[in-house]
């Protein structure tokens, strides 16, 4: 499709991850149905989100950025323990209302996969379709309208600019921890669970006390949480062999940080 000389500019610097201009999709591949059998997507709120909805492919994520409502979506899904997903055949599109204005995407050479957009605190953050979503890029405004797709930030700045957390999404919880603590963050040790916690017993006696909530699924995911000022940093990991960042989440006020049991 012919770009008009309006449109937006657009950029990639990520390797595999390309972004360019579209007005319209393709209704879904078959293998979309496969997305009723897991909670890897949910109703859409957005324009753009039920455009996306109605020609059948699977919302997995919506967010804000600027002008755009921002919609990734994905086309076959593969069922897991506890109703998760793995995520194949996704995208991020970028909306004005309903009107489609352009897309993010994976080439086909790329070994990269796109599974959800996440709301960050400086941008929007790409993850991938595996289990563990990992991250593989950023999405970010450049002045008012244009967009490019950046790598992950060393360092994210939280609350309004209040303080910095490293990126540590992708990282073992043992190396992740490292990082924060030396930026002054203090481990959180929450009381001991009321049921028998063998993950979370043998990440603990290796000496990262703050593991907490974790779950005898196959993922074997895990709680930690860091405290500085009125700010918690808190993170989830997967795997109780080498247990790996795969999320983090910022309350910037006491009263949103997590009530232990």
């Amino acid at each position: 499709m012919a770009q008009q000389s309006a449109d937006p500019k657009v950029s990639s610097k990520v390797p595999g991850i390309e972004i360019r201009h579209l007005t319209q999709l393709p209704k879904a591949p078959p293998s979309a149905q496969s997305q009723d059998e897991c909670n890897a997507v949910f109703p859409p709120t957005t324009a753009g989100g039920q455009v996306i909805n109605g020609l059948g492919w699977g919302v997995t994520g919506e967010a804000k950025l600027g002008p755009y409502d921002v919609v990734s979506f994905a086309g076959e899904f593969e069922p897991s323990t506890a109703g998760s997903c793995e995520i194949d055949q996704g995208n991020i599109t970028l909306f004005n209302g309903p009107q489609l204005v352009m897309i993010i995407y994976v080439t086909k050479s790329s070994k990269l996969s796109i599974g959800r957009v996440i709301a960050d605190d400086d941008g929007l953050r790409i993850v991938d379709g595996s289990l563990a979503q990992m991250p593989v890029g950023e999405v970010r405004l450049v002045g008012d309208h244009a967009v490019e797709v950046t790598p992950i930030t060393a360092e994210q700045s939280v609350c309004g600019g209040k303080e910095v957390v490293p990126k540590v999404d992708g990282k073992p919880v043992s190396e992740a921890r490292k990082q924060i603590i030396a930026q002054g963050w203090e481990p959180f040790r929450s009381p001991p669970p009321s049921y028998q916690d063998f993950v979370g017993d043998s990440i603990r006696k290796s000496g990262i006390i703050e593991a907490t909530d974790c779950s005898e699924t196959d993922s074997a995911s895990c709680s930690y949480y860091y405290r500085k000022g009125d700010i918690e940093l808190s993170l989830t990991t997967h795997g109780d062999q080498r247990p790996t960042v795969d999320g983090h989440q910022i309350a910037c006020d006491r009263s949103k940080w997590h009530k232990a049991d």
